[in-house]
């Protein structure tokens, strides 16, 4: 990105202030934790309320940390069991929506696909948003996220990834999670008085700003190439106004770490979640705060930059970093590889 690319960036992140409606987008909201998720309902609401043309894609599963996974030329087959939430039974259609479902009254724009975060981003902007907009997706916001993806924990994150698939197709993109709540509930839990509800204004005053200090005819709202990940803090309920923005780095510090271990039942984080009794090798993680035993000895990165944004998240603020839609290194650092293959490459 260019110095003035750069700067234009960073003004765009500075402290948001009132909201006014913005110009209308066509937006796509998907995630990783299933098509009746709270988190995207409520987005879906406050986002059609600033007058926004809106749609979800989001797979029926939960299908958190399958990162950028594609099950490529196998078909999507219907459900063997009822959707995450209960509304779809078991044998409905793989590529299915919530039409008819009594408890909300857009269930024809919420569609549920039975595969990975990764697919279903792709059935809303190869199919349904041409099918319900008319017009390609001007944006697509994955998430708000149950729990934070921050740093090392990103590349397996589906909400994450999820945003990332939709840059690589040339669209702007914006991936959201939130330190609370940290566990999934369906849309019709939701009340008046949720948190959820404070999130999603978060986002639709973050893209009121886009769109404001964009400029005119930038369908891309993003710098091409790039995507924002956004991470909330740990908030009271009515306090979300007082949240400072900041930019931030992707960093290494996460909330979590990933490891392997030949017994799961030794892992206290499995024991946690009911895999006491799983005497079989699997992945487990060591989360911050909760070390696992199973974990001690072992090799972590460890990053306290107060810039990276999982530390940005731990000091109270809203995190806001800019992520590339692929892994292309900085031209330092490229040069460096460079001078020691010196001889080998031209």
């Amino acid at each position: 990105m260019s110095i003035n690319g750069t700067l234009k960036f960073a003004a765009i992140a500075l402290a948001l202030g009132a909201t006014v409606p913005a110009a209308a987008l066509n937006i796509v909201v998907t995630n990783d934790d299933g098509c009746e998720a709270s988190t995207v309902h409520a987005l879906y609401q406050r986002l059609r309320a600033a007058g926004h043309q809106v749609i979800i894609s989001a797979s029926m599963t939960d299908q958190s940390g399958q990162g950028g996974a594609l099950a490529f030329l196998r078909p999507i087959t219907p459900l063997t069991a009822p959707s995450r939430g209960g509304n779809l039974p078991a044998g409905t259609a793989g590529v299915a929506t919530l039409a008819g479902v009594p408890t909300i009254d857009y269930g024809a724009r919420v569609f549920c696909v039975n595969s990975t975060p990764v697919a279903a981003t792709l059935h809303a902007l190869d199919v349904a948003a041409t099918a319900v907009f008319g017009a390609p997706a001007d944006l697509v916001i994955s998430g708000p996220n149950y729990g934070n993806n921050t740093g090392l924990i990103n590349n397996g994150s589906g909400t994450v990834n999820a945003a990332l698939i939709a840059v690589n197709r040339g669209f702007a993109a914006i991936a959201v999670s939130a330190a609370t709540p940290a566990s999934y509930r369906a849309f019709n839990a939701l009340s008046a008085s949720s948190l959820e509800y404070e999130h999603a204004d978060l986002v639709v005053s973050l893209v009121d700003k886009l769109v404001r200090n964009s400029h005119q005819g930038d369908r891309g709202l993003m710098p091409a190439g790039h995507a924002m990940n956004v991470n909330f803090p740990r908030y009271e309920l009515g306090q979300s106004g007082s949240l400072r923005w900041r930019m931030a780095d992707e960093g290494t510090a996460a909330v979590a770490a990933p490891f392997f271990v030949m017994d799961l039942s030794t892992s206290s984080t499995a024991q946690s979640v009911g895999l006491g009794n799983m005497r079989l090798p699997g992945v487990s993680v060591n989360i911050v705060g909760r070390e696992d035993p199973a974990a001690a000895g072992l090799r972590f990165v460890t990053d306290a930059d107060p810039s990276s944004e999982q530390n940005v998240v731990a000091g109270g603020e809203i995190a806001v970093s800019v992520i590339r839609g692929n892994h292309q290194a900085p031209a330092q650092v490229k040069a460096l590889v460079r001078s020691r293959l010196h001889g080998l490459v031209r």
